[in-house]
């Protein structure tokens, strides 16, 4: 087992957080986990070494990985009070998995460069899972030395690594390929209503998308989330679609704001912003 194996932080334990983390501890790696909620915590209980701190998970870590909900969390977690930076010895490198705006990435690059620390941007997206539970694809941005080092610790849960550029440049893919998921899932979304207002059963849309190729995973993943949004209306289902909805309306702004630095028109994107709570979140 190499040094950066052996030592790992990881900070932030919500859905994918944890399924990722969990892909480490499974390889044997020696890592240390937080997250501010304690049942997150919990669920690592004897797989890893539980902290009540970015900053106690960070000593002696040669990676720390953060995987939070957006740029004003990973800015806390890395800088604020009991923060990585005050935990990591120079040389360390902290890695982004988190979807962030891209100016957010470079300015983290050069505060943690006069800190002696590296940095990659590195999102993730689903992919089918393989035998041995790996389930994302990994974009990568940042230095090749810096990703030579990290490696190790991002193959333990990719079924793919993508060494994009420099940093940001993949922050800016994520963004991108979200931009594609978005859209769909609200024209997904305004599709099934559109035929069940007109009388036409959900199988039958699925099957004529299915024919077509327009029934790829992710529409059927929204297709379902939907009908068990309408089949179980309970208080535990509506706060995970306002959640999601939330994300959605996140993703969209930073690709709304990195589609007009560009000189695009994102009148779409805008829409789709719009639509997002009140078809995804259910209001």
């Amino acid at each position: 087992m190499s040094e950066i194996e052996g030592k790992t932080a990881f900070i932030g334990l919500g859905d994918m957080g944890a399924q990722l983390a969990k892909q480490i501890a499974a390889r044997g790696l020696d890592l240390a986990v937080c997250d501010v909620s304690a049942p997150a915590r919990e669920a690592f209980r004897g797989k890893a070494r539980i902290t009540d701190s970015p900053a106690d998970a960070a000593r002696g870590a040669r990676t720390a990985h953060v995987c939070v909900r957006d740029d004003a969390q990973v800015e806390a977690v890395v800088f604020g009070p009991r923060g990585l930076v005050e935990g990591l010895d120079r040389g360390a490198l902290v890695v982004v998995h988190s979807t962030i705006r891209i100016e957010s990435v470079k300015a983290l690059h050069g505060r943690l460069a006069e800190r002696g620390l590296g940095l990659l941007d590195a999102p993730v997206t689903n992919t089918p899972r393989t035998a041995d539970g790996r389930f994302v694809l990994t974009m990568v941005g940042g230095e090749p030395e810096d990703f030579a080092r990290a490696r190790p610790v991002l193959e333990t849960f990719s079924t793919e690594i993508v060494e994009v550029g420099p940093c940001g440049s993949a922050m800016a893919l994520k963004i991108g390929n979200n931009l594609v998921s978005w859209v769909h899932i609200v024209l997904a979304l305004q599709a099934e209503r559109l035929t069940a207002h007109h009388g036409v059963p959900e199988a039958v849309l699925r099957r004529i998308m299915q024919a077509n190729g327009n029934l790829t995973p992710l529409m059927g993943q929204v297709l379902e989330f939907a009908r068990a949004g309408r089949e179980r209306p309970d208080a535990a289902t509506r706060a995970l679609r306002a959640s999601q909805a939330g994300i959605g309306e996140k993703d969209l702004s930073l690709a709304i704001e990195c589609g007009e630095a560009a000189g695009l028109d994102m009148e779409m994107a805008r829409r789709a912003k719009a639509l997002v709570r009140p078809l995804y979140g259910g209001d």
